[in-house]
């Protein structure tokens, strides 16, 4: 699967695209910090949305899922240097990376969740 590097000037309107194709998706979202190694901060819970910081010279970016319609969870990623998709063959995503200055990766992981329908007609 090709792995697309999102130019700085298109981070918000890539990510509010990302959003829209993939809110409602599971995400699971780790943290790899050279000093600190990896550490699990999400596992499977629904996407709510990815987006940067509207400000030009911030380069913040926010992942928010939800457990419930009151339980929410926004992990924040500042600093960041470079953002990446990792892209299926027709185009939809899998992963988001974002890599930060002090050298921390975060790593959105993606899946769709089967439509009872679906799953009841395998």
């Amino acid at each position: 699967m090709p792995i697309i590097e999102i130019a700085r000037e298109d981070w918000r309107a890539e990510l509010d695209a990302f959003t829209t194709r993939h809110e409602g998706w599971l995400a699971s979202l780790a943290v790899f910090d050279p000093a600190l190694g990896a550490q699990h901060e999400i596992d499977d819970v629904p996407l709510l949305g990815v987006s940067a910081e509207r400000m030009a010279h911030d380069r913040t970016i926010a992942v928010s899922v939800a457990r419930t319609a009151t339980e929410h969870l926004t992990h924040v990623i500042r600093d960041v240097t470079r953002v990446y998709v990792e892209r299926t063959s027709n185009g939809g995503a899998t992963a988001l990376l974002a890599e930060a200055a002090d050298g921390s990766r975060t790593i959105l992981q993606l899946r769709t969740v089967a439509l009872p329908a679906v799953v009841a007609q395998a």
